[in-house]
C-alpha cells in the first residue's frame, strides 16, 4: 500500500471512490473548525485539487453520476445556521449547476442525476420535499415530528426512481427501514427491531431494493432483505471463521467485507457471489482466512501494523441498571488471568455509542494488561427514543449511575479489580470521567479527560449562543441555563473540583471551537488552588479532534504511561511488562 498523497495540514475524515475509478472524494478539514470541505484526488497523477465552489463553506458529499460528463453533487453552507444548496460540480470542482433549498432552508439532502429531496427541520417539525433536477418544483411528500429529525434520513431511490428508501423513527421507538412510492409518498415498513436502530442499508446491486440491513444489535447486526443477500451472509460466515465481520458493499459477482480477525484484527476482503468456500480454522487463527480467487476471497487491506499482532478479547455484555433500565457495552480483555485493573473508557456526544467492531484505544491499553470496559449508557443513540431521551437532564446524574453500576454488575465484579479502577474519555466521556471522580460508590485511582466541559451553565449558554437547531437540541437535553442553572452547577467538575481528590491529566487543543480551551485551564488553575494533582497539555495546532500524528502519539504515550502508574500504586504491583509490551505494538 502506497502513500497517494500527502494531505496536512487537512485532517481526512471520510473517503468516496469516484464513480470512473481513477481517483477519491476526500472529506477533509482543518484544526480548530468543523466545517467539510471537498477535495478530488486524482489516484494517477497524486495530486489533489478542491471540489468545494467556496472554501469558505461547510461542504457534505450527497451523491455521483458516471457516464461521459461525470459529476458530483455536493451540499453546501456558509455557516452553521445558513440553508445548504445543492451544487453539481465536475472532479476538476468546475461548477456546473446549483439549486437553491425548498423553503429557503434545507439541512439534509438525498439527490440522483434526476431527482432530489431536501430535508429542511424547525422548532416543531422536519419536513421532507421532493422535485425533479431538470424542472425544480418542490413539494412536501413527509412530515416528521422534529423528535424525530434527527434519527429519520432520507436513503436511496430504487433504480426505476418511482420507490424512496428511508431509515425514520416517526410513529416508533426505533429507527426502521421504510419506502415510499412516488405519487402517495405512503411510508410502509420494511425492517424494523425493538431496542436497536436500523443504521445502514446496502441496495442490491441493481438499484431494485435494499438487500442487506445493519443495525446496533451485537449479536446480529446484519440481516438479509433477499434471498442473495442470505447467501452473501452465509459466505461470509464461512470466509470468516467465527471472526466479526459485515458486508459493506457489492456489485453483481463481488462482495466487499470488514474482517475482524482475533489475529491481524481488521481487514477488507472480497469474496464471489453465489460461490460458498469453507476456510479452514488454521487459516482464521493466522488472520489470513482469505485463500485468493480460487477459494472465493481476495484480501484487499489490512493495518500493517497489526499483522502479527494477536487481538485483545472484545466481547458484549449486559446488564441492568439500579432502576432496571437494560445497558450494554463492550470489555477489552487483557491476556494476564483476572483480577484485573480497570478503565472505563467513557464514548462522547453523549449521542454517540460504543461499537462491537476493532477500537484501537481499547486494544492498546488491554494490551499493556488493562480491561476496558466501554458502556452504552442511557442517552447513547441507537437504542430507540425511549433510551435516548433517559439521559435527558441526567448528566452526572443517572448517566453516571450507568457507568458506577457496570463496575458493579455480576459481569464485572469478580474479574476487575476494584481498587484499582480509572475513567477516560473525550469530549462528554471526559466530562464523565471528571465527575465519576466525585462519587465514592467504586472510589476511582485517577482519571484522564480530553477536551471536556467542565463549566455546564457556560457550555449551555455558548450552546444556544450558535443560533442553531443542533445547538438548541444539544442544549436542552443537557438542561435550561435559568431554571435548571443550579443543578447544572452541581454537575460541573469545574465547581465540584474540591471532590477531584484523584490525580487527573487533562488534554485540549487550544483551536477547540466546540469546547473551548477555557474549561480546561479553568478546571487546572481551580485543581492548582486546591492542591490537588493534574497534569495539563495544551495542543496549540488542534481542535476539538486531533489530528496530527505526533500530538495523537504524543497523547497516546502519556495516557499509557499515566494509567499504568497511577494504577500501579493503587495496588499491590507494577504493571512494567505490560507497559513495555504495549508500547511495543
Amino acid at each position: 500500500m502506497q502513500l497517494a498523497s500527502d494531505l496536512r495540514p487537512w485532517r481526512l475524515h471520510d473517503f468516496y471512490w469516484g464513480a470512473s475509478g481513477d481517483g477519491l472524494i476526500l472529506v477533509l478539514s482543518q484544526a480548530g473548525s468543523d466545517k467539510r470541505v471537498l477535495a478530488w484526488l486524482d489516484l494517477r497523477a497524486r495530486s489533489v485539487a478542491p471540489l468545494t465552489p467556496d472554501l469558505d463553506g461547510d461542504a457534505r458529499y450527497v451523491s455521483q453520476t458516471a457516464g461521459p460528463k461525470p459529476h458530483v453533487l455536493i451540499a453546501v453552507r456558509q455557516s452553521p445556521a445558513a440553508a445548504s444548496r445543492l451544487v453539481a460540480v465536475t472532479p476538476t470542482g468546475a461548477l456546473i449547476s446549483e439549486w437553491d433549498p425548498p423553503a429557503g432552508h434545507a439541512t439534509r439532502w438525498l439527490a440522483t442525476g434526476t431527482q432530489a429531496v431536501a430535508v429542511s427541520t424547525d422548532s416543531g417539525q422536519c419536513t421532507w420535499w421532493h422535485t425533479k433536477l431538470d424542472q425544480p418544483s418542490w413539494s412536501p411528500i413527509a412530515e416528521i415530528p422534529a423528535a424525530d429529525g434527527q434519527a429519520s434520513r432520507p436513503v436511496a431511490f430504487s433504480s426505476d426512481g418511482q420507490t424512496l428508501f428511508a431509515l425514520s423513527s416517526a410513529d416508533r421507538d426505533t429507527v426502521a427501514l421504510i419506502k415510499m412510492s412516488a405519487a402517495e409518498w405512503s411510508p410502509e415498513v420494511v425492517y424494523e427491531r425493538e431496542r436497536f436502530d436500523v443504521t445502514a442499508v446496502l441496495m442490491a446491486p441493481d438499484g431494485t431494493g435494499p438487500e442487506l440491513v445493519t443495525t446496533t444489535d451485537a449479536g446480529a447486526r446484519q440481516s438479509a432483505l433477499t434471498s442473495d443477500g442470505a447467501a452473501d451472509l452465509t459466505n461470509l460466515a464461512e470466509i470468516a471463521g467465527g471472526a466479526r465481520a459485515t458486508i459493506t458493499g457489492s456489485n453483481g459477482s463481488t462482495c466487499l467485507a470488514e474482517v475482524s480477525f482475533p489475529v491481524g484484527g481488521p481487514a477488507f476482503v472480497t469474496f464471489g457471489r453465489g460461490r460458498r468456500e469453507a476456510v479452514g480454522p488454521s487459516a482464521v487463527r493466522s488472520g489470513s482466512a482469505v485463500r485468493g480467487q480460487a477459494a472465493g476471497s481476495k484480501p484487499m487491506a489490512r493495518f500493517s501494523g497489526l499483522a502479527r499482532v494477536r487481538m485483545q478479547p472484545r466481547e458484549p455484555f449486559g446488564y441492568r441498571a439500579r432502576d432496571g433500565l437494560l445497558i450494554t457495552g463492550y470489555v477489552t480483555r487483557p491476556s494476564t488471568p483476572p483480577p484485573w485493573p480497570a478503565v472505563i473508557a467513557v464514548h462522547g456526544g453523549p449521542w454517540a455509542r460504543d461499537h462491537a467492531q476493532f477500537d484501537p484505544w481499547a486494544q492498546f491499553l488491554a494490551a499493556a494488561g488493562l480491561c476496558i470496559i466501554q458502556v452504552n449508557y442511557r442517552g447513547s443513540r441507537g437504542f430507540g427514543k425511549r433510551f435516548r431521551d433517559a439521559g435527558d437532564r441526567q448528566w452526572a446524574m443517572a448517566m453516571q449511575d450507568d457507568l458506577v453500576d457496570a463496575l458493579r454488575s455480576a459481569e464485572l465484579v469478580d474479574v476487575i479489580n476494584t481498587s484499582r479502577v480509572a475513567a477516560i474519555g473525550h469530549g462528554y466521556g471526559g466530562y464523565a470521567a471528571l465527575m465519576l471522580a466525585t462519587q465514592d460508590e467504586v472510589p476511582l485511582a485517577c482519571v484522564v479527560s480530553g477536551s471536556a466541559p467542565t463549566d455546564l451553565p457556560r457550555y449551555v449558554d455558548s450552546l444556544l449562543s450558535l443560533g442553531t437547531l443542533a445547538g438548541a437540541e444539544h442544549a436542552a437535553r443537557i438542561g435550561d441555563p435559568v431554571t435548571d442553572r443550579a443543578q447544572l452547577t452541581v454537575t460541573s467538575p469545574l465547581y465540584r473540583a474540591a471532590d477531584i481528590r484523584v490525580p487527573v491529566l487533562l488534554f485540549h487543543g487550544r483551536k477547540d471551537g466546540r469546547v473551548p480551551v477555557h474549561h480546561a485551564e479553568a478546571l487546572a488553575a481551580e485543581l492548582d488552588g486546591l492542591g490537588h494533582p493534574y497534569e495539563l497539555t495544551i495542543y496549540a495546532d488542534e481542535g476539538h479532534w486531533w489530528a496530527r500524528p505526533q500530538n495523537i502519539v504524543d497523547c497516546r504515550a502519556q495516557c499509557l504511561e499515566f494509567l499504568l502508574r497511577k494504577l500501579a500504586v493503587a495496588g499491590e504491583t507494577t504493571l512494567g511488562d505490560e507497559a513495555n509490551r504495549a508500547q511495543a505494538q
